[in-house]
């Protein structure tokens, strides 16, 4: 026997080398292309945490601005006027969703009535 392999060995060797080749061409492929997402998505994060930064930056300016035009006082004025515009518009909204109960109540009381009013004529309502 001798160390060297047959004919047939080597061809089998060589279809295990060509199919692992074309099996790394494959896993390379999906590698770039999970690499070319990844490098997107972080484009993207780093686009948006830019954008939220330069947000922040422009309130923190705004604020610093109405700070010095209006003073501080003024603004804290300004901040409770609308807290309490915002408790009346909350009151509002509340009363008129009581309103709005209270009319559909009406109504179906007053279906009832009409109801039994035609029962009591003997009209299928």
């Amino acid at each position: 026997m001798s160390d060297t392999p047959s004919y047939l060995e080597l061809k089998q060797i060589h279809a295990e080398c060509v199919h692992m080749r074309d099996e790394a061409f494959e896993f390379r492929a999906e590698a770039d292309r999970k690499l070319a997402a990844a490098d997107y998505a972080l484009g993207q994060s780093e686009h948006r945490r830019r954008e939220i930064a330069d947000f922040e930056k422009s309130i923190v300016l705004r604020e610093a601005r109405l700070l010095n035009e209006l003073g501080e006082a003024q603004l804290l004025a300004r901040e409770k006027a609308a807290e309490a515009k915002l408790a009346e518009a909350k009151e509002l909204m509340a009363d008129y969703d009581k309103q709005k109960h209270a009319a559909a109540i009406n109504i179906n009381q007053l279906i009832e009535h009409d109801r039994a009013e035609l029962a009591a004529a003997g009209i299928e309502y």
